[in-house]
């Protein structure tokens, strides 16, 4: 994050500044109705989005808020036909696939390269012509967001990729100052929806509704491939274990993220942050140790993780078991987890492997009386026979089975669409 002198001055945008955002803000919204005659399913969508023109520190491109996409008019004046129709279908595809409200604690710039990718492939599948530094990774072709970023954090190229446009905490940090002078432009009309984490699932549902009027109305083959997939996702479902996994957090932990409007006493650090609300958790995790466990547990580490990272503190009873508890400990760092779910060898080692039996982690539960449990297994294993009266989640590896008739259960998938 770029350092900024205290008392850097701050000013409205120009005159000058005010006609070119006027001025782009007509070439914008013309090129959106002529791209009605050659992809009129996209356009229509666009035109759902108020599109605001903003001279301002803080947006060197383009973002998305959900509702408005805000385009730096003097970026906006330099775009090509083509790139401004990039430009609105990039932050449409954000806005459909829900990126603004999946980040939780992950590293921000791999989060950002990830959801650009997934977006940007599916322009390309549209037809849409890219411009040639559009992140985009061939290996991961067709992944969403979560896969590329696990991906990404394995091979790592900052010093090369650049996202075009910024998404989920610190979402406007300054990129660069006025033109060199130091000097932070502040545009009133950039003002984002503050969005917490039930506002963003609404704006999500808002749009599946408005692409299946759209679609509806369109004819068999008319809608380009990209957007076909979205469409398709909406009629027919599939709700991914990540998102089962934030919600089984969410109803029971209270935790929300809030993102208040700018603040100018935080211009000075370049920084426009946004609030949280949450308290502190405290869960237990059982792990099975069993050999079959282990080849996904980094993944479910990795977004377990993320998830907690957004609570103010964490407690974590772990649990590693087989046929009985063979090591208990308390991580009050989500950081740590990190070590457990390590697929090289480092940190921290888990013990066990035998036969699975989950009475004795029941039993265990009971003296400490975590908010919630989270049995990490393939199922396989002598559960208790009455249902306890904590929440308890099984999260369920590949080919696993719900060992009981009781608790939430979430099945994870090692392929994505």
């Amino acid at each position: 994050m770029m350092k900024q002198p205290h008392s850097l001055p701050v000013r409205n945008p120009t005159v000058e500044e005010q006609a070119t955002k006027a001025q782009q803000h007509t070439v914008w919204r013309q090129e959106i109705r002529d791209w009605l005659l050659a992809y009129p399913f996209t356009a229509k969508l666009v035109m759902r989005l108020k599109l605001v023109m903003v001279v301002d520190t803080r947006v060197p491109t383009a973002c998305t808020d959900g509702v408005n996409v805000f385009v730096n008019a003097h970026f906006a004046d330099q775009c090509s036909s083509a790139l401004r129709r990039f430009v609105m279908g990039h932050e449409l595809y954000h806005v459909l696939l829900g990126h603004f409200m999946r980040q939780y604690g992950r590293d921000r710039l791999c989060w950002n390269l990830a959801v650009d990718a997934e977006a940007n492939y599916r322009l390309m599948l549209d037809g849409l012509s890219m411009p040639s530094d559009a992140v985009f990774y061939p290996a991961q072709a067709g992944r969403n967001a979560e896969t590329i970023y696990q991906w990404l954090l394995k091979h790592p190229r900052p010093e090369m990729d650049v996202p075009f446009d910024l998404h989920g905490d610190e979402l406007f940090a300054p990129a660069s100052m006025d033109g060199g002078n130091n000097v932070l432009v502040v545009d009133p009309d950039f003002a984002p929806l503050p969005v917490d984490t039930d506002t963003a699932r609404q704006i999500t549902e808002h749009w599946q509704e408005i692409v299946m009027q759209e679609a509806q109305q369109m004819s068999p083959g008319s809608i380009p491939a990209g957007m076909n997939l979205v469409v398709s996702n909406i009629a027919k479902p599939q709700v991914d274990w990540r998102t089962a996994l934030q919600d089984f957090f969410l109803h029971r932990s209270g935790n929300q993220l809030t993102w208040s409007r700018v603040n100018r006493r935080f211009f000075a650090q370049g920084l426009c942050l946004p609030g949280r609300q949450g308290k502190s958790l405290s869960i237990m995790l059982a792990i099975d140790t069993s050999g079959s466990t282990r080849r996904q547990l980094p993944v479910f580490i990795a977004e377990l993780q993320a998830l907690l990272t957004c609570a103010e503190h964490v407690e974590i009873h772990l649990i590693e078991c087989d046929a009985d508890i063979q090591r208990e400990r308390v991580v009050n760092h989500v950081q740590d987890l990190q070590d457990i779910g390590s697929v090289e060898g480092h940190g921290l080692t888990l013990r066990g492997g035998g036969g699975t039996d989950f009475r004795p982690v029941f039993e265990r539960a009971k003296d400490v009386m975590p908010e919630c449990l989270l049995c990490f297994t393939d199922g396989y294993g002598r559960t208790p026979e009455t249902t306890p009266n904590f929440p308890v989640l099984w999260v369920i590896t590949e080919n696993g089975k719900a060992p009981a008739s009781w608790g939430q259960v979430i099945h994870l998938e090692m392929t994505y669409n």
